[in-house]
């Protein structure tokens, strides 16, 4: 009983300090001028050039930013996808976060891709990601019940953002996806 009122006591102190930790950012947060305001609000905002980079892979991409990776998800409207008899479409979106290769990289990035695909886009979207000198370094399924069978193609590439987003777009077109 003790114990259970201590670990109440400090659970009541941690969450005091997090409400008082929220109320002093509120309060002297507007005080806060010049870049450091820039710095504070960046971490939640999604940049432009994210916004732009998902719009650049398909004006149905969605676009999220933490910290410097850049977000993207896609989900294929065509076919319908199914498991237990649900649609799961929104459900298992691919994905196409990048990030800065490095300090010392100049303008390239590391994109880190995860295409959602049918058995029969397999060796399409493989064969371009090949010759556009992609890794692809998994290819696999999750479930056993879905309908049609999904495929899930694990890429990834080092080079110029626009280069990346280019053939991004390329390996979505090797598909029937209609999420273009």
């Amino acid at each position: 009983m003790h114990f259970l009122v201590m670990k109440s006591k400090a659970f009541a102190l941690g969450l005091t300090m997090a409400v008082a930790l929220t109320m002093s950012a509120l309060l002297v947060g507007p005080t806060i001028t010049g870049s450091n305001l820039k710095v504070a609000f960046a971490a939640s905002d999604t940049s432009m050039q994210c916004k732009d980079a998902a719009d650049k892979i398909s004006n149905k991409a969605e676009a999220h930013q933490s910290n410097n990776v850049c977000g993207i998800e896609l989900s294929r409207d065509s076919p319908t996808l199914n498991l237990f008899g649900k649609k799961i479409n929104d459900q298992v979106p691919m994905e196409f976060p990048y990030q800065p290769a490095s300090a010392s990289s100049g303008s390239k990035v590391l994109m880190l891709a995860e295409f959602t695909i049918l058995q029969s886009e397999v060796v399409k979207v493989n064969q371009y990601l090949l010759d556009h000198h992609w890794t692809v370094s998994a290819i696999h399924n999750h479930w056993f019940d879905e309908n049609p069978r999904l495929i899930f193609l694990h890429a990834q590439k080092q080079d110029s953002l626009n280069s990346i987003l280019n053939e991004v777009r390329g390996a979505l077109q090797q598909t029937n996806c209609g999420c273009l």
